[in-house]
């Protein structure tokens, strides 16, 4: 079978689509023996910032010369995004030999497309020896697929409401169901300046050795200070500003100490400027000025507001959406209403998938902002473009499938 084969086979295999818990990917997993699949393990949890950590966290790990496999999700634009080895895509042979191996041992436990993934990636980097693996998890925590492997280091990124229907209703709740990845007497490194108490509570119950930002450490343009496992401060000078979240890169170069990682100055220095991701803060190459950001929550749009904000000559802003229902559609919207002139909603062609009509009725009647509905996301890209004028900004933002679909038109574009 081809990938795409793979992927439609593996999609339609479970009854559900989210099943949470990690009996059933666990036991798989022991029968792979993939359970620790490097020497050493990063698990990185959280609702804002996993993606952003996971990349600092392997590109510093390259800097030192080690064999790094990284797993994320979701990606935008190929499946093989969510198995990296040394910051290279796997290959669809090697996906397709570790979905035909996991098929081979998982007899009659049944799996979901997610946990499918998982696997793979493990099985991949074991098989490709790589020293180290930056796991991130998919949903929650304590019952999300990859937290069936044991860390040597545990982060958590920053908490916000999100996917409540699984996690809980309440940002204390959220949290404890993230505060099911730190393991006993093992670091946790928390990137939350004021973590909820419920984060506090499980480190105690675990007696884990916790290390929360603000308190053990920080990082600005200016200075960085880190604490060493044997409780010794470290201290760096001017390490930068950067393209991600300080809060990201400060939690991932925390948890490289805590590993027993030795960083310079220097290092420091050419990841926090070089580091990029694609559809975080992305901006296209091209005669126009189009941004694109995944903000798909309230605390996600908050941060990119600030970004908004300090972008010079930006002139008029056309905004590009498209969200999931199930997303707080009218918090986002709201919170970037006052730095847009023009929405261009559209309706995002997946059953999730809010339509136009339904943002629409999420932008407040005194928003003052000129408001334009499309049935199709390339309606929608295309209509701002025209719309624009050359000093103009085009913010493509919302969930993943929305930033995916401009890059592939962008890309049709400029070919």
């Amino acid at each position: 079978m081809t990938l795409d084969e793979w992927l439609h086979r593996i999609e339609n295999l479970h009854p559900v689509k989210w099943d949470l818990g990690i009996e059933r990917v666990g036991e798989v997993a022991k029968r792979l023996a993939v359970v620790k699949p490097a020497p050493i393990v990063f698990l990185v949890a959280g609702t804002n910032g996993k993606g952003s950590t996971s990349e600092y966290l392997e590109r510093f790990c390259l800097l030192q010369g080690k064999r790094v496999g990284k797993a994320t999700s979701p990606h935008l634009l190929r499946f093989n995004e969510r198995i990296v080895i040394d910051g290279k895509p796997s290959s669809d042979e090697e996906i397709c030999s570790a979905f035909a191996a996991i098929d081979q041992v998982r007899g009659e436990i049944s799996l979901t497309y997610f946990e499918y993934a998982a696997l793979a990636a493990l099985l991949i980097f074991r098989d490709q020896q790589v020293e180290v693996a930056v796991m991130e998890v998919g949903l929650g925590g304590r019952l999300d697929a990859m937290n069936l492997v044991e860390p040597d280091v545990s982060v958590i990124t920053q908490i916000a409401m999100d996917h409540e229907t699984w996690l809980g209703s309440t940002l204390d709740e959220i949290a404890a169901e993230k505060a099911g990845v730190m393991r006993r007497g093992k670091p946790c490194v928390i990137a939350e300046p004021t973590p909820p108490e419920s984060i506090l509570l499980s480190a105690s119950e675990k007696e884990c050795e916790l290390y929360v930002n603000g308190e053990h450490f920080t990082l600005s343009a200016d200075a960085a200070r880190f604490t060493s496992p044997a409780g010794e401060s470290l201290h760096f000078d001017k390490p930068g500003n950067g393209h991600l979240p300080a809060d990201s890169a400060a939690a991932a170069i925390q948890a490289l100490i805590c590993a027993g990682f030795l960083l310079h100055e220097t290092d420091l220095q050419n990841v926090i400027r070089n580091t990029r991701l694609p559809g975080r803060l992305q901006w296209l190459e091209g005669e126009r000025h189009v941004l694109l950001d995944v903000a798909h929550n309230p605390n996600a749009a908050t941060y990119l507001r600030s970004y908004l904000q300090s972008v010079e000559d930006k002139g008029a802003v056309h905004a590009v959406v498209a969200m999931y229902a199930d997303k707080d559609c009218e918090g986002v919207l709201s919170i970037l209403n006052d730095c847009v002139e023009h929405w261009h909603l559209a309706s995002m062609d997946e059953a999730r998938g809010a339509t136009a009509a339904e943002l629409c009725t999420c932008l407040t009647a005194s928003s003052g902002c000129a408001v334009s509905t499309y049935d199709k996301i390339a309606d929608a890209y295309s209509g701002a473009l025209a719309m624009a004028g050359d000093d103009d900004l085009v913010l493509v933002f919302g969930s993943f499938p929305l930033v995916a679909a401009v890059l592939q038109l962008a890309d049709r574009i400029t070919k």
